[in-house]
């Protein structure tokens, strides 16, 4: 009886557990259910860190037909070129108008300011060949502002008879008279073959002079023709053959003599005034054809360093031809001429004087 009351009990048992199986199975779903939400919520807030990742999640797990969608979408994206369009908005070629106001810079046609160099040109017209006589020259240099010996204006004159003759009187006086702003004068288109005496006291306006060019028919320089010339600093004169003193005397500024045809530089025993007579910036002089030198003709000469001479040894008449020209240094002559100058008896060449000598260079 007790075996049949225990088997009963455990049937009773059995039924009990069968019956709260189910209960259990939802017990476990219900707690499983809110396990997973209480899940999902917290990996929520993480998620937003790959934002566009679970934009590919769901394209993943979307069927492939999504995808295609996507693609198009991209297409429609691509076919969004219409923007190139806009680069034909910016057909700034308006902006061209723009640039025209940049070009209008060049408006002011800066191409006239080079032009505008022609005044230059008129400046330079001083070497006008169309200036005939004395009279259009005075009236010239009249017109021209007033300048410094440092800027001479380039004048050529032509049209005008250097000598003395009876309807003009003296030439070259009323040449200087003329003179009224500093000039480089060119008197190469000139007539003449003899140039006056004329003195300082009659011509004043020889201040004027800066340089001066003479010439092919002048022969010969008168007494005086220059002296009072304090602004002459060259004198380019091509063929004269005959200087008589004083004609260069005490230009303290003469630096530069062409004198390739002169064979006499006179001189008077009555007076110190030689034809170079203190010309203190005078260094080196060229006479190649000079076969004769006065006396005092280099008196003075204070920066004479060489004198150039040619085959023959030229007369000296007098004894202070090279007085006080204490730096002369070189007396230069053709090499085959050495022996000619070592063994001359002319008188003045002396001993001091030969030891000079040396070839040219």
């Amino acid at each position: 009886m007790f075996t049949i009351g225990m088997a009963q009990q455990q049937h009773t048992h059995r039924m009990r557990s069968v019956a709260l199986l189910p209960i259990g199975f939802l017990w476990l779903l219900t707690v499983c259910g809110t396990g997973l939400l209480f899940l999902g919520g917290c990996t929520q807030p993480n998620d937003p860190l790959p934002s566009d990742t679970p934009a590919q999640m769901e394209d993943t797990d979307q069927s492939e037909e999504t995808k295609p969608e996507d693609v198009p979408a991209q297409q429609d994206t691509a076919d969004q070129p219409a923007p190139p369009a806009q680069p034909d908005t910016p057909v700034q070629t308006e902006t061209p108008a723009q640039s025209e106001e940049p070009a209008q810079p060049e408006e002011p046609s800066q191409p006239e300011e080079p032009d505008q160099p022609a005044p230059p040109a008129q400046a330079e017209e001083p070497v006008l060949e169309g200036i005939n006589g004395v009279a259009a020259l005075g009236s010239y240099l009249a017109a021209l502002p007033e300048n410094t010996e440092d800027t001479p204006y380039p004048v050529k004159v032509n049209g005008i008879d250097l000598e003395t003759t009876k309807s003009s009187g003296d030439t070259l006086r009323t040449l200087y008279d003329a003179l009224s702003r500093y000039v480089a004068l060119d008197l190469s288109d000139c007539t003449g073959e003899a140039l006056p005496n004329v003195t300082v006291k009659t011509a004043p306006n020889k201040v004027y002079l800066v340089s001066l060019t003479l010439p092919d028919t002048v022969m010969t320089i008168a007494i005086n023709a220059f002296s009072g010339c304090t602004a002459l600093t060259s004198v380019n004169m091509p063929k004269v053959s005959t200087i008589i003193r004083g004609a260069f005397s005490n230009l303290a500024k003469l630096s530069s003599v062409s004198m390739p045809e002169v064979q006499s530089i006179e001189t008077s025993k009555t007076t110190t005034s030689g034809v170079f007579y203190k010309c203190i910036a005078l260094t080196s002089v060229s006479l190649p054809k000079v076969t004769s030198i006065g006396d005092n003709a280099f008196y003075g000469c204070t920066e004479l360093e060489s004198l150039t001479l040619g085959a023959t040894p030229p007369v000296l008449e007098g004894e202070q031809v090279f007085k006080n020209a204490s730096r002369l240094s070189a007396i230069y002559v053709p090499p085959a001429a050495l022996s000619s100058y070592a063994s001359t008896d002319k008188d003045n060449w002396t001993s001091d004087l030969k030891e000079k000598v040396q070839a040219l260079p």
